[in-house]
């Protein structure tokens, strides 16, 4: 409980926060002088999280805040990004929301025939849809609650499946409910990156599409003047870093740079991966389910190599565990409370 009530007062700190940003700060012409307002809340977003102990809260909150919070209000200071839209102004509750969450708004093509993703807030998954990933993320926890039993490989696996659904279900959690709440057109976080063609497919279009946003506007875009392979590299060593602080947030080690080599590594190959595309220019393509199941593989085999070993080793795993456990415990006591309360007051009273 006392847990919750800091959690209360953290996001309190931002809603001030954010409220100075779009009630003030905004006010301020866009450029340095804007900037150095904002200095202060990147400062206040870097160190609320800190005031969190559990990894269940601190780890979203880290997210939304030190990355999703910092670049948003960094490229609001020079007018750019989601908070500063160039159709229209932000409504005050849709600047909060789009500041932190994992929420992008929804673009509406003039042209009628132009596809675009659809909402998860406009369009619910098939049931059997969430019911797979339902109990294969149930499959996974109990897996690796039980990692003494299985082999270290099947658990790298394990923790794949386990990672990706849980990271969906969370986003998607977040912004499907906020959206609701603002009656916003939302495009989806994930879009089914395991079906993904190429590593160009999955990091541009379906993996994490959030982060994908954020980090084409504040790092791809200004570095593409100097060329397409420092852009795509220095996006995925931002993304690299960024994952690195994240993990010290949850597990409070210095950083290995195992998974900034793994963003590193993934920046070159789709590099490469352009290049070959524009040498065979649409004359060969590998059929689907072979560049499916080779686009997986790399990813799958190099996150083994590179970006799980540091959360196994880090710990993050079992303290993870063991909040979830005391979580259940305590709703668990309190449901029990609830349910046999007005029986033994009842029985007081005969």
């Amino acid at each position: 409980m006392e847990e919750l009530w800091k959690f209360i007062k953290v996001w309190s700190s931002v809603f001030i926060a954010l409220s100075y940003c779009y009630f003030i700060a905004s006010r301020i012409p866009k450029g340095k002088i804007r900037l150095i307002s904002v200095i202060p809340i990147v400062y206040l977003f870097i160190i609320l999280p800190w005031e969190l102990d559990t990894n269940l809260l601190r780890g979203p909150t880290t997210l939304y805040l030190v990355w999703f919070g910092n670049f948003n209000v960094l490229l609001f200071s020079f007018g750019k990004g989601p908070l500063s839209p160039k159709d229209q102004p932000v409504s005050f509750s849709n600047f909060l929301a789009l500041a932190c969450l994992p929420i992008k708004v929804k673009q509406t093509s003039k042209n009628k025939n132009t596809s675009s993703l659809e909402s998860p807030s406009e369009i619910s998954k098939p049931p059997l849809h969430f019911t797979i990933k339902v109990l294969v993320l149930a499959i996974l926890s109990i897996a690796c609650a039980n990692k003494e039993n299985i082999h270290p490989r099947l658990l790298l696996v394990c923790y794949c499946g386990y990672f990706y659904i849980g990271l969906e279900f969370t986003l998607l959690a977040v912004g499907v409910t906020t959206a609701k709440l603002l009656n916003l057109k939302t495009e989806p976080v994930f879009n089914e990156p395991y079906i993904s063609t190429s590593l160009q497919d999955f990091w541009g279009r379906r993996w994490n599409i959030m982060v994908t946003n954020i980090l084409r506007v504040a790092v791809y875009q200004p570095v593409r003047k100097w060329g397409q392979l420092p852009a795509l590299i220095s996006t995925f060593v931002v993304s690299g870093v960024m994952h690195e602080v994240i993990f010290f947030y949850l597990m409070g080690v210095n950083p290995t740079w195992e998974v900034t080599s793994f963003f590193v590594l993934h920046g070159f190959c789709v590099g490469l991966e352009n290049k070959v595309k524009k040498l065979v220019e649409g004359r060969w393509r590998l059929p689907p389910l072979v560049s499916r199941t080779l686009t997986t593989g790399f990813v799958l085999l190099t996150s083994f190599w590179l970006f799980f070993p540091p959360l196994m080793k880090g710990g993050f795993d079992e303290k993870t565990r063991r909040e979830i456990v005391a979580c259940l415990d305590y709703f668990s006591m309190q449901t029990t409370h609830l349910v046999m309360m007005p029986v033994i007051n009842k029985y007081k009273s005969l």
